[in-house]
């Protein structure tokens, strides 16, 4: 037997379950990307062995709907990109502070932007981080700090 692919919560094993909704049943995308939200957020993680990939179609609603307004003599507007939802499990905190230093996972968290990012990172990766710090500066130093206080405690009860 094959070895298979962890996937944990985020874009990967949402892609996953919406791949398969669109494959399997006859949802709207709309209801496709509910249902996927709500069973990432119900599975903590998964090993999968067949990852599909879905063609990009166009939904037989939205074909009508650029149908009609193109007869109507309106150019249809593009829908704006959504901003990919924040990954807290896209790289490991302990394991870039282990491998790079303290100055590797600096420049990680240097590329979260937000305060509420960099929270669901501390969350998700059980980083003891004081909920009362606002300031992302603020968080990202909360942060490394945790992250070597949890190397520390491993390393420690590892002798």
């Amino acid at each position: 037997m094959s070895n298979g692919k962890q996937l944990w919560p985020g874009e990967q094993m949402r892609a996953f379950f919406r791949a398969h909704i669109q494959r399997q049943t006859s949802l709207d995308a709309a209801a496709a990307e509910k249902l996927s939200e709500a069973l990432t957020k119900a599975v903590n993680r998964m090993l999968v062995w067949d990852i599909p990939t879905v063609a990009a179609a166009t939904p037989p609603a939205a074909v009508k709907g650029k149908a009609k307004l193109q007869s109507a003599g309106n150019a249809p507007t593009p829908a704006p990109a959504a901003a990919p939802a924040f990954d807290p499990y896209a790289f490991s905190a302990m394991v870039v502070l282990a491998k790079t230093g303290k100055d590797g996972l600096q420049k990680r968290l240097a590329d979260i932007k937000t305060a509420a990012d960099l929270r669901a990172l501390a969350d998700a990766q059980h980083l003891a981080v004081n909920t009362a710090l606002k300031k992302t500066d603020e968080l990202r130093k909360a942060i490394i700090a945790a992250t070597e206080q949890r190397l520390a405690d491993r390393k420690a009860a590892a002798s």
